[in-house]
């Protein structure tokens, strides 16, 4: 974005009292997918009160800024990265806590993870965002992020049922990825409280979308095993095998060997 285009959008948000102008172009700037224009956007949204007057003096909406952080959300970059840092920072931001989940998904989109990035989100998922953080933290996937997310599962400050729901959410769309299988098996070889262990086990190995997630329009779906690499899949069938041999409550056992079943015969598959 030329220098020129900046200094304009940049100063309707520091002049503008017009919601519909200070959205459109703090859009336009976090949509640039340039460092200049990120800095600026992110020198408006460290000002006190510019966030209420981005949602046209509404104090209890999220709604402008939330389109404003999905924009931002297309260009994850390290500028992105440390605009959600100097954002969290400020005191003025968190007195509406429903502001930290847009900037929340934002900063989860930024690779590599900074240390400051795993600070937040270990404060934030302390703090009751934990189910928020949870699929944003395994769909990041690097080994910072994965680290935050085996705290939250292992740590005492979220109860077991509400841990559970966080693996259906976060970990059943990235079953399939090494790092996550290697990180479950580290979780389940530690030792976790029977409830989790068996939403950890059901998530890896199930697929129950109606009595996991209700009636929702839009509910999480695990990849397709065929697409996954063989070095997870050879893992999981180790896993499974365990497993089985442990035993298992029936239905869930009876998934435990459909989901084997499928496994070996695509890796039978791939080795002819």
């Amino acid at each position: 974005m030329p220098p020129e285009e900046i200094a304009r959008y940049a100063a309707v948000l520091q002049e503008s009292q017009d919601a519909e102008a200070l959205v459109s172009s703090a859009i336009a700037l976090a949509d640039a997918g340039d460092r200049n224009a990120v800095r600026a956007l992110g020198w408006a949204l460290h000002t006190p009160g510019f966030v209420v007057r981005l949602e046209g003096g509404d104090a209890g909406s999220v709604t402008n800024l939330t389109d404003v952080f999905i924009a931002l959300r297309k260009h994850p970059s390290d500028a992105t990265g440390r605009l959600c840092e100097l954002i969290y920072g400020e005191p003025s931001f968190h007195e509406l806590p429903a502001r930290l989940n847009p900037l929340l998904h934002t900063l989860g989109a930024v690779k590599p993870v900074t240390p400051r990035a795993v600070e937040i989100f270990s404060e934030t998922s302390a703090a009751g965002f934990a189910q928020v953080n949870g699929p944003v933290l395994l769909a990041n996937g690097e080994p910072p992020a994965l680290e935050v997310f085996a705290n939250i599962i292992t740590g005492d400050w979220v109860e077991d049922y509400v841990k559970v729901d966080i693996l259906h959410r976060a970990l059943l769309p990235v079953r399939d990825r090494l790092p996550v299988v290697q990180m479950c098996i580290r979780l389940w070889s530690g030792g976790l409280d029977e409830k989790v262990r068996a939403g950890m086990v059901e998530t890896l190995f199930d697929y129950r979308s109606r009595d996991w997630f209700g009636p929702a329009m839009y509910p999480p779906l695990p990849p397709e095993w065929s697409a996954a690499p063989d070095a997870s899949l050879e893992l999981l069938l180790r896993l499974g095998q365990r497993l089985l041999g442990e035993g298992l409550p029936a239905g869930l056992q009876l998934a435990v060997e459909k989901t084997l079943a499928t496994i070996t015969a695509i890796l039978q598959e791939r080795r002819r």
